[in-house]
């Protein structure tokens, strides 16, 4: 009788404590993919070697070309494809708007060694996407090894929090904003692959320094960075390798985040980091 008594007290302490495990156990998974995010602009074969080889990649490997961030897929497709091409000597796969409801296209997608997202506008690629299994999709693949790539709108569409490049209180668009400001800057869902971290492109050439600035100061546990055109980060195991021709700008840790008149932002002061090909740095994930 007292076997049959100390067999049920652990019996329910395994079912009390199950999920308590589970979740740790789910909260220890790192994804097993890279990402590799570029900001846009002339992208090199240089460039693209950097992301055939992250991804280790051999013939017979399935390249995705997503045109989901473009009104022009088919043009999309085809700079994607040719440039892939010339450099492995196979044709991508395209998966335009069409293939979000396509069982066929997104079993290729599941299976992909490399899932390219091209330029556009992030807002239209979350759209599209809408009330699908894209985005569990994409996240699946990640986390089962894939190198998730992305260059301008589809580096953005890549974190969590996903920066438009629209302001709510400065709404004539322009490449940067006029003020620095609480509740200017548009931030949507994007994909999640980062959940730490806010990404803006072609960041140096067109001086969106207010825009990250705006961001960190909103969020102010993220790390917002900007990356320059012709250049990229490669993700990996909570690590960021910069590769390409130009810079990587990192904003973070701000203090004493305050607002004045017309909720004008304010800090004591924001670390700022400059990174070069080559530079590693840590990335929240």
């Amino acid at each position: 009788m007292r076997l049959i008594s100390r067999y049920s007290i652990v019996l329910l302490a395994i079912i009390f404590l199950q999920p308590v495990f589970s979740f740790t156990y789910s909260q220890a998974i790192k994804p097993k993919g890279k990402l590799f995010i570029v900001g846009g602009g002339s992208i090199s074969d240089s460039l693209r070697m950097e992301l055939l080889r992250a991804a280790n990649w051999k013939k017979g490997d399935i390249i995705v070309a997503v045109t989901l961030a473009t009104a022009y897929s088919e043009e999309g497709f085809a700079n994607a494809n040719k440039a892939f091409g010339r450099l492995t000597g196979e044709t991508c796969v395209k998966f335009d708007s069409a293939a979000v409801h396509d069982p066929k296209k997104l079993d290729t997608l599941s299976n992909a060694k490399i899932i390219y997202f091209g330029g556009g506008s992030q807002s239209r690629f979350m759209e599209l996407i809408e009330g699908t299994n894209v985005q569990q999709i994409l996240k699946q693949a990640y986390y089962n090894g894939a190198v998730i790539g992305g260059s301008s709108a589809g580096a953005a569409v890549m974190s969590k929090k996903m920066v438009t490049g629209h302001g709510l209180r400065d709404t004539a668009y322009a490449s940067t904003f006029r003020v620095l400001q609480k509740g200017n800057i548009e931030i949507v869902s994007g994909l999640g692959l980062l959940d730490s971290v806010i990404i803006d492109q072609h960041f140096v050439i067109r001086s969106r320094y207010s825009r990250m600035l705006s961001a960190i100061m909103e969020f102010p546990d993220y790390q917002c960075f900007g990356i320059d055109e012709s250049t990229a980060v490669i993700v990996h195991n909570g690590t960021a390798k910069v590769v390409g021709k130009s810079q990587v700008i990192v904003f973070s840790k701000p203090i004493n985040v305050h607002t004045g008149n017309d909720n004008a932002f304010a800090a004591s002061s924001v670390q700022l980091s400059i990174y070069l090909a080559g530079e590693s740095f840590p990335i929240k994930q």
